[in-house]
């Protein structure tokens, strides 16, 4: 269904306006280790497609419910709880994105909004580094 990714286009718009300067945003991964700070996205799922009302016709009006994980990682010299620190502000910065595509941004778009997180910190050979996971969740209505 196109209406998610042109919810999820708009999110990666306000997203790139939203990182702090120096944060490198794409769309999917890039698989390059040497970036000290990145911000991608990730999958997308279609949780829920209902048929709210009845009517003549192939295109029905339809509740969707989709969510799409926004990935960060931040590396850098010393300690973990620095490189978490630092993921946590790329956390706010995902949220203001969400915050800044606003209803009706898209047809039939209700609302962006993020979810949950989940941050995980490690050490090694390359300095610390924190992983961020975070859920945005979309809700739109369609026909």
């Amino acid at each position: 269904m196109s209406f998610v990714f042109e919810v999820k286009s708009a999110l990666f718009d306000a997203l790139k306006a939203a990182v702090p300067a120096g944060v490198q945003c794409t769309w999917a991964e890039t698989g390059k280790a040497d970036r000290r700070q990145q911000v991608w996205m990730g999958a997308t799922t279609e949780d829920d497609m209902a048929v709210t009302a009845l009517r003549q016709g192939p295109r029905k009006p339809t509740a969707v419910t989709a969510f799409v994980d926004v990935h960060a990682l931040v590396v850098q010299p010393g300690s973990p709880m620095a490189a978490e620190r630092s993921v946590y502000v790329l956390r706010e910065a995902i949220a203001d994105a969400c915050r800044a595509v606003p209803a009706g941004a898209v047809v039939g778009l209700l609302d962006v909004r993020p979810e949950s997180s989940e941050t995980e910190t490690a050490e090694s050979t390359d300095g610390a580094f924190a992983a961020l996971t975070v859920r945005v969740r979309i809700r739109g209505r369609v026909t």
